[in-house]
């Protein structure tokens, strides 16, 4: 049979072609008008620092670092999507910082390589102390603006109390941590002990759910960590807090805060104060922070970190006298 014997099934299926993708071209633009917009970039290596240009420029990114208080992959499932609604009130894109400490955060804010920052109570103290760093809003978390550190040991370990890891392996979060480090270093001095002496070993896990996820999985028989952040996961993802158990609380300190660089320009810092006050207001904006156990933002008072401060400087003078 030749091409020519029987041309009607070519001609039905070139009728029925350009309709296909003309159909196929508008389902495609209505999914691509339903995605949600593009998440924020988040880099975890290089920063341009800030140029007169880019200052300038409406367009200019929003620049936020957070610290690494939980593991970067949640950090940026919990962060993300707040940070693009703060960016977008604001008009400007938003670009999200990781770092593995909290003084690689601390660097950023203070060479000027990011605009804003959450940050641990201890780092705050120390980026106080160190350039001025200015808090801008914290939050407001089960109705107040205080966190504790938990000493947490698995679910079925025989210890009852911090004295019980005596000779036993101790995590700790951050070497700037208040609740992972500064908290724990201070029960031990007041019992005259060093973490080198109490403990058998002892390391830096970097983020609290790391030290709540080596107790739990038996890799340490001990750690201290941020209440909120234990908290936070036993309500949303109780794998690795429903195996461990806290054996003490500390007394109450100032929450992490939201801070900016004191010299960077006071409209923007009212702007941006303006909007994190604002969200519990939007109904989207609600719903995120619900989902971070944030009630809302509110001003904040350096007074409150005077028991972070009180701790330091008593380990301090401690180690100028030559105690252990």
């Amino acid at each position: 049979m030749s091409d020519n014997d029987n041309p009607r099934p070519a001609g039905r299926w070139r009728g029925w072609l350009f309709p296909a993708l003309v159909l196929a071209g508008a389902l495609l633009a209505v999914v691509m008008a339903m995605r949600p917009p593009a998440p924020p970039r988040i880099d975890t290596a290089a920063v341009v620092p800030e140029t007169p240009a880019n200052a300038a420029s409406g367009a200019a990114p929003l620049r936020v670092a957070i610290a690494a208080m939980i593991s970067p992959e949640r950090t940026a499932q919990s962060y993300a999507r707040l940070m693009q609604l703060v960016g977008e009130r604001a008009g400007r894109p938003v670009e999200i910082f990781q770092r593995k400490t909290y003084a690689e955060v601390n660097a950023l804010l203070e060479k000027r390589e990011i605009d804003l920052a959450f940050v641990c109570a201890g780092a705050y103290v120390d980026g106080r102390e160190r350039f001025g760093m200015e808090l801008l809003a914290v939050p407001v978390v089960h109705g107040a603006k205080v966190y504790h550190s938990y000493i947490l040991v698995p679910r079925d370990s025989p210890a009852r109390r911090f004295e019980d890891l005596r000779g036993k392996r101790f995590v700790f979060t951050d070497p700037k941590s208040n609740t992972g480090s500064l908290v724990p270093r201070y029960m031990l001095a007041q019992r005259n002990e060093t973490p080198q002496d109490f403990f058998a070993d002892s390391f830096f896990t970097y983020s609290h759910d790391n030290s709540i996820h080596a107790v739990a999985t038996g890799l340490a028989d001990g750690a201290a960590v941020d209440s909120l952040i234990w908290e936070y996961l036993n309500a949303t993802d109780a794998v690795d807090t429903a195996r461990t158990r806290i054996v003490e609380k500390s007394p109450p300190y100032g929450i992490p805060p939201v801070v900016v660089h004191p010299a960077a320009d006071a409209a923007f810092k009212g702007r941006l104060r303006d909007i994190l006050f604002g969200l519990h207001r939007d109904a989207g904006a609600a719903a995120l922070l619900k989902t971070l156990q944030i009630e809302r933002f509110e001003a904040g008072d350096d007074a409150m970190y005077d028991g972070v401060r009180q701790m330091e400087r008593w380990l301090r003078d401690r180690a100028r006298s030559g105690a252990p």
